[in-house]
């Protein structure tokens, strides 16, 4: 795993945990995405981390049409974005945007809508990517992505209030 150390507990990525809820009927949708998405395979997460079946895994709970990028999994290409280059700033910028080219042109022959990005580094990065190449897609985390089609059962669903009744406070 990626995050190595003596700790007195057990560290999971969010991609790990998120397969495991799945699979145990913790996590469930009430439907599909429909638009063509993507996923970009972060070094840190399947290469290093060796999750990238596991993305795959609650892909294929999400999504109706995903299209993997070429190569994809452990053979994908960087984002550019990882090793501090974001947090290295503006001077950078543009070295990243010339590094990142490669993976903005994979993107796009995927035709995506949309591209998962697990990693905090690659999210800002193919987000800054598509505004530098115009490539037309929303950059999500799985957890967006649960906000919009997880299934919630009526008894923790908030209760709203009903009309012209006084809040308490």
């Amino acid at each position: 795993m990626w995050l190595s150390g003596d700790y007195k507990f057990e560290v999971v990525h969010s991609v790990q945990l998120f397969a495991e809820y799945i699979r145990d009927g913790r996590l469930k949708f009430t439907h599909k995405i429909k638009e063509p998405i993507t996923y970009q395979d972060p070094c840190n997460v399947s290469r290093s981390g060796g999750l990238a079946e596991e993305a795959r895994y609650i892909i294929g709970h999400i999504a109706e049409d995903f299209r993997e990028m070429t190569p994809h999994g452990n053979d994908n290409y960087c984002c550019s974005g990882g090793g501090g280059a974001i947090p290295m700033g503006p001077p950078f910028k543009r070295r990243r945007m010339e590094a990142g080219k490669v993976k903005a042109d994979q993107i796009k022959a995927t035709g995506a809508k949309i591209v998962i990005c697990p990693c905090h580094n690659c999210y800002d990065q193919v987000r800054d990517l598509s505004k530098e190449y115009d490539l037309g897609i929303k950059v999500m985390s799985f957890k967006e992505i649960f906000e919009e089609i997880m299934y919630i059962p009526e008894e923790l669903k908030a209760k709203e209030e009903e009309a012209g009744e006084e809040s308490s406070e």
